[in-house]
């Protein structure tokens, strides 16, 4: 590792540990707001676990932050490859590509979750009390879950690295496979999706029966 991504790593690890101190604050202030008595440790549960959930897009941030950084200067652009599914490819396009999803489901995961709050199919407010950049960080929070939900099925395949499957492949072959990769990632999840929207429809034909 050179001493920019030594520096940037350094940074992005102090950053880490520092995200928790305002997420744990932020659900403190929901917690205490809301507490009406009853067993003490599953309220510091409930705050801790919603410490995690404000926790992630608050990392996730950092991170994207830190992407950007590295692509628009020079000093942290790196000729670095990365093994991936089918083959292998520059860890810039890698990066790049995990910016771009990351954002792109936060994005919609933000609009189809505040859709539903504005049309009345989610009332959180009436459940717990929150102010509504509080409000806003519960959604981010999801989106966030959502994210690492869905960077699971699509980067996890293509991060699979068997040895065997590129082993005296030629460099072209193994560039092509690093998209080939990506291909499948985003189709296995496309697969999913498709399967959960077909039973959503058969339930919501069955309800209205």
């Amino acid at each position: 590792m050179d001493a920019s991504s030594e520096f940037l790593s350094s940074i992005g690890s102090i950053g880490y540990f520092l995200a928790a101190f305002p997420a744990l604050w932020i659900a403190g202030r929901i917690v205490l707001r809301n507490y009406s008595g009853g067993y003490r440790a599953a309220q510091i549960t409930l705050w801790l676990g919603l410490g995690g959930l404000f926790f992630t897009p608050i990392t996730d941030a950092l991170r994207y932050f830190s992407s950007i950084v590295e692509f628009i200067t020079p000093w942290f652009w790196t000729s670095f490859t990365i093994n991936v599914f089918l083959g292998t490819g520059s860890f810039m396009a890698y990066s790049a590509i995990r910016l771009a999803l990351g954002v792109i489901i936060y994005g919609l995961a933000l609009y189809s979750l505040r859709l539903m709050i504005d049309q009345g199919k989610v009332r959180i407010a009436q459940y717990w009390q929150v102010e509504d950049w509080e409000l806003g960080f519960l959604l981010l929070g999801i989106a966030g879950l959502v994210n690492h939900m869905v960077s699971g099925l699509v980067i996890g395949l293509v991060s699979i690295y068997l040895p065997s499957l590129i082993e005296g492949v030629e460099v072209a072959q193994m560039s092509r496979g690093f998209w080939i990769s990506w291909l499948l990632g985003f189709l296995i999840l496309l697969v999913v999706l498709f399967i959960m929207n077909v039973r959503l429809s058969k339930r919501e034909e069955a309800l209205l029966s």
